[in-house]
């Protein structure tokens, strides 16, 4: 991801206008998102919209409370050539959230800037018991549930790496967290409802 991007936004009746600047470049164009679109992606978590033969695809992270747009930009250069490039700027949810309110209110402040939020490493996820794990990458469904958990969660600051091995249970694990040499959180990530592996579900205990 882009770090410290300076992303500009101005606020319409029935749209909210971004553009953004880098030392190295502008956007090409203004991109227009409704206000509609910001309610469609507090029930979808993602939403995808285009201008001006440019994209861009929202989306909200509960875990860090921001808000994701991942911008293509897109600009015509010749008869049959499309030229553009990709970025992505990260910006705090509830401060978005409330100039989008704002500005439609009676103050209607109409103007707001700021700067992307800096990318923070992830802690590195180790599996040290093998066993249960390559019984989860033999088993699509289950393997489908295990990478969208881990995508959604332990993302917490501050943690260096943490480590999973084989709990009894099938397709679990036990965790432990570490901060540098010293041990933190630790607990199991259990794989509930096998009796149904479509409905089953992970989830944390400490």
């Amino acid at each position: 991801m882009d770090d410290r991007i300076l992303v500009k936004m101005t606020a319409e009746n029935h749209c909210i206008l971004f553009r953004t600047v880098t030392p190295a470049e502008k956007s090409p164009h203004t991109f227009y998102i409704t206000r509609d679109t910001f309610a469609e992606l507090k029930d979808k978590g993602e939403v995808t919209k285009h201008d001006c033969g440019s994209f861009a695809v929202l989306r909200r992270d509960d875990s860090t409370d921001t808000i994701s747009i991942r911008f293509t930009w897109l600009s015509c250069s010749g008869s049959d050539q499309v030229a553009g490039w990709e970025q992505t700027v990260k910006l705090p949810y509830e401060s978005l959230h409330n100039f989008i309110e704002k500005s439609a209110g009676e103050s209607k402040p109409s103007k707001w800037a700021a700067l992307s939020v800096k990318s923070r490493e992830l802690p590195k996820l180790v599996f040290c018991g093998r066993e249960n794990l390559h019984a989860v990458v033999g088993n699509q469904t289950v393997r489908r549930k295990l990478v969208r958990f881990l995508r959604n969660n332990f993302r917490w600051q501050g943690a260096d790496e943490i480590r999973f091995y084989n709990d009894f249970m099938p397709y679990s694990f036990f965790f432990q967290e570490f901060r540098g040499s010293q041990q933190g959180m630790c607990g199991g990530l259990i794989l509930h409802g096998q009796e149904n592996m479509d409905r089953a579900y992970y989830s944390i205990h400490t």
